[in-house]
């Protein structure tokens, strides 16, 4: 899914909420990250995604939409 500071964080939570996803950041670094929640931000950075990287239901860092390029399901290679 290809994401936008004009993305629907709705849509984002359909699809991703408690599952493991692999995040492209728009400096190229991949995150794979356990995607709890979406934050509605009213300061500048504006709205975001929250995760972990244990899978566990413990809240971790944020990533904004705007520092997003795209946001895939992980998927396990055999």
């Amino acid at each position: 899914m290809k994401i936008s500071i004009k993305s629907n964080l709705y849509d984002i939570w359909d699809k991703f909420h408690c599952k493991w996803v692999n995040v492209w950041l728009n400096n190229g670094k991949i995150l794979k990250v356990f995607l709890l929640d979406i934050d509605f931000l009213e300061d500048n950075e504006g709205d975001a995604i929250v995760y972990n990287t244990t899978g566990s239901l413990d809240y971790g860092n944020a990533n904004y939409l705007k520092d997003m390029n795209r946001i895939e399901l992980y998927k396990h290679k055999e």
